[in-house]
């Protein structure tokens, strides 16, 4: 009988095969782009607000590249990946500061790539690319993406190590996954999240992830062996003793970055036959109302779970209209937009605050303060967008650990004290009553500012 293994494919076969050989890295090239393009625009057109948190690591990071020692020389409450990498940045950073939020764009604009990948993996073409499309205008993920901070990258590390362990059953790709997941939590201790997902996902595996991410972990901690047990209390015991967010707060944020954006996802959890880690990875969201405090970008991690459960939904919905997702896409993303540019300081929860409100305290400091002299502000960006130094390297999370003799001992050592109105604002008690019987006050219209006498014009 004549050998059929060398016989060519018959011409419909053949056809459909070159097709798809053809389609995979077109629908990777559509997310890829689709994700970069709408990260950029949203980015730009809220270039205007930041989050208060940005300028901590970005001040922080400037002081670790000019040689001071993290938690020793100043208080950081997280682990050092973010301050490491920005200090690596400093040459690019130092001339424009928002090149720093590309970082967050090309991150998050990756991950919606690996979550093509899994979705390949798990569902048909049509369901990939749904599901990549749909983390790509999340608008959660669109949001922490035109920030500066964690957890775009702990995201990105996460699901690119659960991606090797889905994409490949070999132990070279366990030690790899287990490596992305250690440098996550090197970044940010939440990226531990990722954990038991891994363990659902390859359980046989774990003796290769588990040490590897240890490993991981401990080796990128080595050049800050001093300061271990600094790095434990101001990162493990801090956190544990944090202020409580009102209860209102706490599940209104839950439900609406949980739940009320990811209903496609409810959707997907109805149909059968999905993995035991897809779905555990989004209904462990559930878990951020038990901590102390719960902010919107807690939940950036639970996106790719919800983009891959929505992926057949939206599938569904290509398949008998395909517009309509395009069209809705387009009204998601000019109305999340809008309501995070003109929603005030903080709308839905998210901080959005105006560089334009700070622009006369900045020119103040500027004008009234040598380039060497340090300013005190109970928010960092005032030092870091007027070129000057922190004195005490003080903010808002560390007015709850010390008292005002703290401050009061370097004040004078200031060529301004900066006060700041509204959330994340404010000094240790008694210390704004010894300012006014020693420095000059002046008022802006989001802030309050101190001069020593012989410094006003």
């Amino acid at each position: 009988m004549p050998s059929t293994l060398n016989a060519p494919l018959p011409v419909a076969t053949s056809v459909r095969t070159s097709r798809l050989a053809a389609r995979i890295p077109r629908d990777a090239l559509i997310v890829a782009g689709t994700a970069l393009l709408a990260r950029l625009l949203f980015a730009i057109l809220i270039g205007g607000t930041y989050d208060y948190d940005e300028f901590v690591v970005l001040l922080l990071g400037r002081d670790l590249s000019h040689g001071a020692v993290a938690y020793r020389d100043f208080m950081f409450f997280h682990p050092p990946g973010i301050l490491v990498l920005l200090r690596l940045l400093q040459p690019v950073i130092s001339l424009w500061w928002p090149a720093a939020r590309l970082v967050s764009v090309v991150a998050d604009a990756s991950t919606a790539v690996l979550v093509w990948i899994i979705a390949r993996r798990l569902f048909d073409a049509r369901a990939a690319l749904a599901g990549g499309l749909l983390y790509a205008f999340s608008p959660l993920a669109l949001t922490s993406s035109a920030r500066i901070g964690q957890d775009p990258l702990i995201t990105l590390l996460g699901i690119a190590g659960l991606a090797l362990l889905i994409t490949s059953t070999s132990r070279r790709a366990a030690l790899g996954a287990g490596a992305l997941l250690g440098l996550a939590i090197w970044v940010k201790y939440p990226a531990a999240y990722f954990l038991p997902i891994y363990l659902l996902a390859a359980p046989r595996r774990f003796h290769y992830f588990v040490p590897a991410a240890a490993v991981s972990f401990g080796l990128l901690l080595l050049p800050f062996h001093d300061q271990l047990s600094l790095i434990y209390s101001q990162t493990v015991t801090f956190q544990r003793t944090r202020w409580t967010m009102d209860t209102g707060t706490r599940t209104g944020t839950v439900l609406l970055y949980w739940l009320a954006l990811n209903l496609p996802a409810l959707i997907g959890l109805r149909q059968t036959r999905r993995p035991l880690w897809l779905m555990a990875g989004f209904l462990m969201g559930s878990l951020f109302i038990l901590p102390s405090q719960v902010y919107y970008h807690y939940f950036v991690p639970i996106v790719p779970f919800a983009a891959l459960l929505g992926a057949g939904p939206i599938a569904r919905v290509v398949r008998w209209n395909r517009w309509k997702p395009v069209i809705v896409a387009a009204v998601v993303l000019g109305l999340w937009t809008t309501i995070i540019d003109l929603g005030g300081n903080s709308p839905l929860f998210v901080t959005a605050a105006r560089l334009s409100s700070i622009q006369p305290t900045i020119s103040l400091l500027r004008s009234q303060t040598g380039k060497g002299q340090p300013v005190l502000g109970d928010r960092f960006e005032y030092a870091y967008l007027a070129g000057r130094p922190a004195l005490r390297h003080y903010f808002w999370n560390v007015g709850v650990l010390v008292d005002a003799p703290y401050l009061e001992r370097s004040a004078g050592r200031s060529g301004a004290i900066v006060l700041s109105h509204g959330a994340s604002s404010g000094y240790p008690a008694g210390f704004l009553h010894w300012l006014d019987h020693r420095y000059l006050r002046i008022e802006t219209p989001a802030t309050t500012i101190w001069l020593t006498k012989d410094r006003a014009t």
